[in-house]
């Protein structure tokens, strides 16, 4: 009788150490998650990377008898920490079409990132940085370099103190190429000039060469490519263009273009030029749009829009390279198809360009004399 009683009493206290137990693992839970939840970020317009839901890790230890000890808690480190800039290559090969579909960013996550082509103007790129900087909005901005080594003294001083401010604001700069002209009407020597003297000229106002570059007119060639690629620079294009240059004096009209295309797009690559008065204009009226809709979103419990700088951008476009190297995959399958069917070997596919286009009127405002002028390296 004293054992049976002696054996319950054990039972007892092991299913009192148990419970015990699971009420501190359940604590402990609880507590982390509370935790994280309460130094997790509201969405906000600042290039804040979300912080996704962190999920706590109980450290425990089982004792013979099969009762747990808690030991501690393990949460994972914080997900917000700004990647490394400049990045690894996303297309090492700058792939036309790799450039358009990265562009496009994380899939379906509304994340957005804003791009501004041909700057540095004074006027217009001056007034742009404090709203942006209001917002807390790092963008990337596609430099072209014309003005920076202008003849004319108070323009090439102000401008190169803008590109200097840009930086200091914690914006990326981009190589737009120094006169805005379409590389595919070039020489292989005067597309050289173009992309390596505007990096040059970056170089020397702000210290480090640009990691980015976009073709004016989204102008393409063969020899643009093979020139990226030789000097290891990312091909970054635009998935959202509301062709501002043509809407002037049309700030509404530019603003609503790109707040429609946001939601079409569930975010993307803006492109707006820093060089129109109407597009600077437009610009606050999104960021007004973005903050309104956000909160809406807030209340109704969807998913935000995230404006982020193009470390985050970038880093997130990683996500679509499995979809892009899978449609990849399909195509070269369906080549060699072909191939065999037409008993013989088609070699390997041209990367497609978009030749000669005419997106616009070139904004750099010179005479192809200025181009003529230079050192044709």
């Amino acid at each position: 009788m004293g054992r049976r009683r002696h054996q319950a009493r054990q039972r007892s206290q092991a299913l009192a150490y148990r419970a015990a137990a699971l009420l501190a693992i359940g604590a402990a839970v609880i507590t982390g998650a509370l935790m994280a939840l309460s130094t997790a970020p509201r969405p906000r317009l600042d290039s804040t990377a979300l912080r996704f839901p962190v999920s706590p890790r109980l450290i425990a230890s089982v004792d013979d008898a099969g009762r747990l000890e808690p030991l501690g808690m393990v949460i994972p480190p914080d997900a917000s920490r700004a990647p490394s800039w400049p990045p690894a290559l996303l297309n090492p090969e700058a792939r036309l079409r790799w450039g358009w579909d990265l562009s496009l960013g994380r899939p379906g996550s509304r994340e957005v990132l804003f791009t501004f082509d041909d700057g540095p103007n004074p006027g217009t790129t001056d007034r742009l940085l404090p709203m942006l900087a209001r917002a807390n909005i790092h963008a990337a901005f596609f430099v072209c370099g014309w003005r920076l080594e202008s003849s004319e003294q108070p323009l090439r001083n102000r401008a190169r103190q803008i590109l200097r401010d840009i930086v200091a604001a914690g914006h990326v700069v981009g190589n737009h190429t120094v006169h805005h002209y379409q590389l595919p009407t070039l020489t292989p020597e005067r597309v050289r000039y173009e992309i390596e003297h505007n990096a040059d000229l970056i170089q020397e106002v702000i210290g480090e060469r640009p990691h980015l570059f976009r073709p004016p007119y989204g102008a393409y060639s063969e020899d643009v490519r093979r020139h990226l690629v030789s000097k290891g620079n990312e091909l970054w294009m635009w998935s959202i263009d509301p062709h501002d240059y043509l809407l002037v004096n049309n700030a509404e009209s530019v603003a609503q273009r790109v707040i429609t295309n946001l939601g079409n797009h569930a975010g993307g690559t803006v492109l707006l030029h820093d060089t129109h008065p109407w597009s600077v204009a437009a610009m606050a009226k999104i960021i007004r749009w973005l903050d309104r809709e956000n909160s809406d979103r807030e209340q109704s419990g969807r998913a935000p829009y995230v404006v982020l700088d193009p470390a985050r951008y970038l880093e997130g476009a990683r996500a679509r390279l499995p979809q892009i190297q899978a449609a990849d995959a399909l195509v070269n399958a369906s080549n060699r198809g072909r191939s065999r069917d037409a008993g013989a070997d088609a070699g390997p596919a041209v990367e497609p360009t978009t030749g000669v286009v005419g997106e616009g009127p070139v904004d750099a405002g010179v005479a192809t004399a200025a181009m003529d002028a230079g050192d044709g390296r």
